[in-house]
């Protein structure tokens, strides 16, 4: 089994009520080896698109206080000595100038072990709604997603893991059937990137709530391989405890069936193979 889940949620973040100690409570519970703790730090998120099952945190949404945070940790870690407790962040991607001057120094502080880059908008509309996909085919706005996709990263790239690359496929309506192969030519683009600048590319296991596969699809697992492709990274994205390391079994599979032994994890940024199994 694969025994570190770099992508988990807390109280942190805007989208979660759970408190830290109860995801390493379960962490410990289901026997991991370590866990990094990634909340949303997503400057500029707009307040129109604010999650009906957000908490009432201060502040704008989905940013919090990175020593707080810290300190959160360093405070738990003496009461689990049988976890690594790393500390991450999961950066929200925007081209907005400000946004990338805030992700580029959020990236450069010190503290931090491990940091995804993940894209949640699109045209600053949060595809998780049904308003989203009104007045556009579902293949027209998936599509923008990758594009949007690969103009976030091109413009900022200092994170070390991109989260759920496909992503938006989880949201898209019932009619929708999502074929990876529509979206090579662009797929291919952002996944040659990731390799030329040692983007790891994570495998997120929450796709499987409500979808047959995780994100990335499968396909676009096989494609990265193929191209010279290494990091690879895993996260259940749990926001509740129920969900942490959630389908590793079916992720350990997955990798051995694409040719990965090995998956990562980061300690102030710098990449540590763990075997898959």
């Amino acid at each position: 089994m694969i025994q570190y889940d770099t992508h988990l949620h807390s109280e942190y973040s805007t989208d979660s009520r759970t408190p830290v100690k109860s995801q390493l409570e379960t962490a410990k519970k289901r026997g991991l080896s370590g866990v990094c703790l990634t909340d949303h730090m997503d400057y500029g998120f707009p307040e129109d698109q604010q999650p009906v099952d957000s908490h009432p945190l201060s502040g704008p949404l989905f940013v919090f206080d990175p020593e707080d945070y810290r300190e959160t940790l360093r405070t738990l870690r003496p009461s689990f000595p049988e976890l690594e407790i790393m500390t991450g962040v999961e950066c929200g991607l925007q081209l907005t100038p400000d946004i990338i001057k805030n992700n580029r120094k959020l990236a450069s502080e010190e503290g931090f072990d491990y940091m995804i880059g993940s894209l949640h908008l699109v045209d600053r509309k949060d595809p998780y709604y049904a308003r989203f996909w009104e007045g556009e085919t579902p293949e027209t706005r998936v599509r923008a997603y990758f594009e949007q996709l690969l103009d976030n990263i091109t413009a900022f790239h200092e994170f070390d893991s991109l989260g759920h690359l496909d992503y938006i496929v989880r949201y898209a309506p019932d009619t929708f059937t999502y074929v990876p192969g529509d979206y090579r030519e662009i797929i291919g683009e952002i996944l040659r990137f990731l390799i030329r600048k040692d983007i790891a590319l994570e495998i997120n296991t929450s796709g499987w709530k409500s979808t047959e596969f995780p994100n990335p699809h499968p396909e676009i697992l096989d494609w990265y391989v193929k191209m010279g492709g290494e990091l690879v990274t895993v996260g259940s994205d749990a926001h509740v405890p129920e969900y942490v390391a959630f389908s590793f079994d079916r992720a350990a599979r997955l990798l051995e069936k694409a040719g990965i032994s090995q998956y990562t994890i980061y300690k102030n940024h710098y990449p540590v193979f763990r075997d898959v199994t």
